[in-house]
């Protein structure tokens, strides 16, 4: 049995409606994913009917199997990935669209698994992958620790898709994580960030903004994009219309401090 691993308040207006939460997505699938741990408790014959299985193959399995996992260590892994990197992109991306990514590339992902795969199969790694694939794709320059060695996202994913399939083709008989839902997460996470909104706009009553990474910024998340790059590259590595921003919002905030 593949784990993916294989098994032995807030206010948006993205897509033109105004919403508001009480809890984070982010938050609440940490939530669900361990009280379906909790309950299930980890049952071979649960994994089995709601994980992936090629061989008895149900509708709500590419769903279901993202919410099941195989011990403490693959829900954790899972989880702190999805707090560390989805939290970010939920802040830019607003709690439908983030939300929307996660089921999509984990759905897609599934498909891929049953289509190539004949272990039963959970986790949601893909769904996971995919939002480390997005966070690179965002953040290129954004500075990560890959194995406690210090480099660029946009390079950090590169490593991570060549060790992927390197361990796909290497077929190690006692490997039981599923490379292929990894690279279907990312692979499924690239086509929606790509060419996502082209679809969704068809849609009659959802309005779409691009979702792919040159969708406008608003002046807080210019601001916050620059300070980030500033942490990550230093002064010496922003441009000149870069400082000239920092430098014009930095004197309006002092002016507004002096009046209020």
């Amino acid at each position: 049995m593949r784990y993916q691993y294989k098994s032995q308040g807030f206010k948006n207006d993205f897509y033109g409606v105004n919403n508001n939460y009480h809890i984070s997505p982010v938050s609440l699938l940490i939530i669900i994913n361990i009280l379906v741990y909790l309950f299930t408790n980890n049952q071979w014959s649960i994994h089995q009917h709601f994980g992936i299985s090629s061989t008895n193959f149900k509708i709500w399995q590419p769903f279901t199997y993202m919410f099941l996992h195989g011990g403490i260590a693959h829900l954790f892994f899972n989880m702190f990935l999805l707090w560390m990197f989805g939290s970010r992109l939920e802040k830019i991306w607003g709690p439908i669209k983030f939300t929307s990514y996660y089921l999509i590339t984990g759905i897609g992902a599934g498909i891929l698994i049953y289509i190539f795969s004949d272990a039963v199969t959970i986790g949601a790694s893909g769904a996971i992958m995919a939002i480390l694939f997005a966070y690179g794709y965002i953040f290129p320059n954004q500075m990560l620790f890959l194995w406690f060695v210090p480099m660029k996202a946009k390079y950090a994913i590169l490593i991570l898709i060549f060790i992927e399939i390197s361990q796909e083709l290497a077929r190690n008989p006692v490997d039981n994580i599923s490379h292929i839902g990894h690279l279907g997460g990312m692979l499924i996470g690239f086509i929606y960030l790509k060419f996502g909104h082209y679809f969704l706009k068809k849609i009659p009553f959802i309005k779409v903004r691009n979702i792919s990474k040159k969708q406008p910024k608003s002046n807080d998340d210019t601001v916050d994009s620059i300070l980030d790059k500033l942490k990550s590259e230093g002064w010496e590595g922003l441009s000149e219309k870069e400082k000239s921003i920092l430098f014009k919002e930095s004197k309006k905030r002092n002016q507004d401090q002096h009046i209020n």
